[in-house]
């Protein structure tokens, strides 16, 4: 029974997602309709999927590279697997061969730097994030800027009573736009939760301060979940993340959003469940859950069918017009 629970569990990682709604308002009341909000959309998965990894890299070496270009592409793209598969060492290898072969090459970079971190060599990769930045400050829409929040903090070695009180993102400094800064912290976490195993109280802080930012200046829905995923990397709750969240709930009555349902819904309610020694209603409810994720992954998928079929449907109707004139005015000469 234990193995059914664990794997229900688990398989709320791959389902959950993170907020649906479109319209977001914050605990000011400041109401918009943000596509830029990226954390509405994202996955934020625990773990990498092996067997799609394993599969993914023999398809690659399967695959005939032609130009000294697809052969780079290749090697680093294995890589990247082998770096998602924990395999560092041999990942290693390859990369530095392809640093010595293009070294302002900024993905084989960016990789070194993702590698030095996992391997704990953390000055190392604080140097090639830099050095990626500076060749191309724009990929990953600008938000390696977080990485080396993260890197910077890693370094100082902090205490976890530190750890507690430093502004790790120091999000007041920034001047951007508050929708890019958010989409910019969605993104590194889509990335970094998959490698970070919880509990882990870096990674709770920097969700705190997330969840903080976003609840003052764009959507209670966003720091609601960001306070969510916070709960099972704090599991102490040395960061408040139950009060931050029930600190929450009076906006969402007094501007009348709906409050998004996360895999902690049915999680809490399970280990209640178990605690009270009734493991097939935990069972039951953990059902449930993956029942309610699937069912709104799906409707989410259908909307982006839907959204894709009337581009392309707008796309066709655009050129058959132009097209339409181009022969009027063709036969008129």
């Amino acid at each position: 029974m234990k193995i059914v629970l664990t794997v229900l569990l688990c398989s709320f990682w791959c389902l959950s997602i993170a907020c649906l709604n479109e319209r977001h308002v914050s605990k000011h009341g400041n109401a918009s309709i943000l596509d830029e909000l990226s954390i509405k959309n994202l996955q934020f998965n625990k773990s990498h999927n092996i067997a799609e990894l394993e599969i993914f890299i023999k398809n690659i070496k399967t695959e005939k590279a032609t130009t000294e270009e697809e052969v780079f592409d290749s090697e680093n793209n294995i890589a990247i697997t082998l770096i998602k598969l924990g395999r560092l060492d041999e990942a290693e290898k390859i990369l530095d061969k392809l640093i010595m072969q293009k070294p302002n090459d900024y993905s084989a970079t960016i990789n070194l730097g993702t590698l030095y971190e996992l391997k704990g060599n953390n000055q190392k990769a604080l140097n090639f994030i830099k050095t990626a930045m500076l060749i191309n400050p724009g990929s990953h829409y600008g938000s390696e800027w977080f990485h080396i929040k993260i890197l910077e903090a890693k370094l100082k070695n902090l205490s976890n009573q530190q750890l507690i009180k430093t502004d790790i993102l120091e999000l007041k400094n920034r001047s951007e736009y508050a929708g890019s800064t958010s989409r910019d912290i969605a993104y590194q976490l889509q990335e970094r939760i998959p490698f970070t195993k919880a509990p882990n109280l870096l990674m709770a802080k920097v969700l705190q301060e997330y969840g903080d930012f976003v609840a003052d200046s764009i959507s209670i829905s966003a720091a609601y979940v960001a306070y969510e995923i916070g709960m099972d990397y704090d599991r102490n709750n040395l960061l408040s993340f139950k009060e931050k969240r029930e600190s929450l709930l009076p906006y969402f009555k007094k501007y009348k959003e709906t409050i998004p349902v996360t895999s902690n819904y049915y999680i809490d309610g399970a280990i209640e469940a178990v605690n009270n020694n009734k493991v097939e209603i935990a069972t039951s409810i953990l059902e449930k859950g993956i029942s309610f994720f699937s069912d709104r992954e799906e409707k989410r998928k259908q909307e982006e069918r839907k959204n894709k079929m009337l581009y392309i449907g707008g796309g066709i109707g655009l050129a058959v017009i132009f097209g339409f004139f181009i022969f009027r005015r063709r036969k008129k000469d």
